[in-house]
């Protein structure tokens, strides 16, 4: 079973995006279980590492204009399947 919040989006790679492609490549569910689980670490070391320093990702979103869009646009295309 696929997890929702596992969606591949963009060329320009963060350690999530990694996670993500890595969970597309298995059908195995407890590698899944532990990249949904690493996915989730990545985000929270991610929030902890802005509470240091609040600028770190100041300027993201204007150079990835395209991010959001791709999100939405592959959430659509899981509906979908």
């Amino acid at each position: 079973m696929r997890h929702p919040r596992m969606l591949k989006t963009r060329k320009l790679r963060t350690i999530c995006e990694v996670l993500r492609e890595c969970y597309e490549l298995t059908d195995d569910d407890r590698v899944r279980e532990k990249l949904v689980e690493a996915q989730h670490m990545a985000k929270k070391m991610s929030r902890k590492l802005l509470q240091y320093n609040q600028k770190a990702f100041k300027g993201w979103w204007e150079k990835n204009k395209d991010y959001a869009e791709d999100i939405k646009r592959k959430e659509r295309e899981n509906r979908i399947r």
